[in-house]
């Protein structure tokens, strides 16, 4: 496998010292699938793939123009910002901030932009309910275990999506522009100050990453960043667990895959701690008969 750590392309927004010395994440032009998951997945190490998908339909076929004559008039909430940080301005207004509009506008809105201060995403939009998306898009040979859920994302240039962690492992495919990810292992937990097991978005980290308070969060200043750039036809892993965060460089459009995570996996502090906030959204009990069941496919498949 001809695996490169290359050299990140600068990027404008000033930073501080903290959050310069980034390593970057290894780059792998199209690995086998058996040597993705050793280097990779087994060792939780984050990666970013070149050359891997590139007879996957969507890679090719979801331009702008296809994907507003196949679902343009599907109505969609679409979030509206001004600085792209949309988890403070949800928690600021609380209501209003995702009006409701046809696919083919927030298309337009965000690769045609009218009004480039304004800016738009349209968020976690589960392709099951897409039917035509849905059957263009199966898993990449990458993916591990069975899906949790396939997602569709866009959005404009500037658009950040703050520090935290997923439940899952996460491969997440760049289909049109650039986006620029920062990560840090799942080790560094205590280094990213988690917010409240009950807060909004409890799987958030409270510092400002770009911008950290060290007087209030002094054990960031231990934490170790890496840095990956994404472009079409690119996909990166992110391992369980693993915070990270996304800025969109160009405007964007990607598909991620959530897998189901084992066992051993769902019962890390990172996985306990979300309880509290599955209990209170109405889903720990599918999140718990999940975990049995995974556990008792993989018993089975191992006699």
């Amino acid at each position: 496998m001809n695996v490169r750590t290359l050299a990140m392309p600068a990027i404008s927004t000033a930073r501080p010292a903290l959050v310069e010395s980034f390593t970057a994440v290894d780059v792998a032009f199209a690995p086998s699938v058996e040597e993705f998951t050793e280097r990779y997945v087994r060792r939780e190490r984050p990666v970013v793939v070149r050359g891997g998908i590139g007879d996957w339909p969507p890679t090719h076929k979801w331009t702008p123009a296809y994907l507003k004559a196949t679902s343009g008039s599907r109505r969609v909430r679409v979030g509206v910002s001004t600085n792209g940080d949309y988890l403070d301005y949800a928690e600021r207004l609380n209501v209003g901030v995702e009006p409701e509009v046809s696919f083919a506008k927030v298309i337009d809105d965000i690769f045609s932009p009218a009004s480039p201060g304004e800016k738009r995403r349209l968020h976690q939009q589960s392709l099951e309910t897409w039917p035509a998306l849905h059957a263009e898009s199966p898993p990449i040979p990458y993916v591990q275990r069975k899906v949790i859920t396939k997602n569709i994302w866009m959005g404009s240039t500037g658009n950040v999506t703050k520090t935290h962690y997923d439940m899952e492992d996460n491969i997440n495919v760049q289909l049109r522009g650039r986006k620029e990810i920062i990560l840090f292992s799942s080790a560094q937990f205590e280094e990213l100050y988690p917010r409240s097991a009950w807060d909004y978005k409890s799987n958030f980290s409270r510092v400002e990453i770009e911008a950290p308070d060290l007087s209030r969060y002094p054990r960031f200043s231990r934490a170790t960043p890496m840095r990956a750039v994404i472009e079409p036809g690119d996909f990166i892993y992110i391992p369980i667990y693993w915070w990270h965060q996304f800025r969109t460089l160009e405007a964007s459009l990607n598909v991620n895959f959530w897998w189901e995570p084992r066992t051993r996996q769902s019962m890390r502090r990172h996985g306990l701690r979300y309880w509290p906030r599955m209990a209170r959204d109405g889903y720990l009990h599918r999140h718990v008969a999940r975990t049995i069941r995974g556990s008792i496919e993989s018993l089975f498949a191992r006699q």
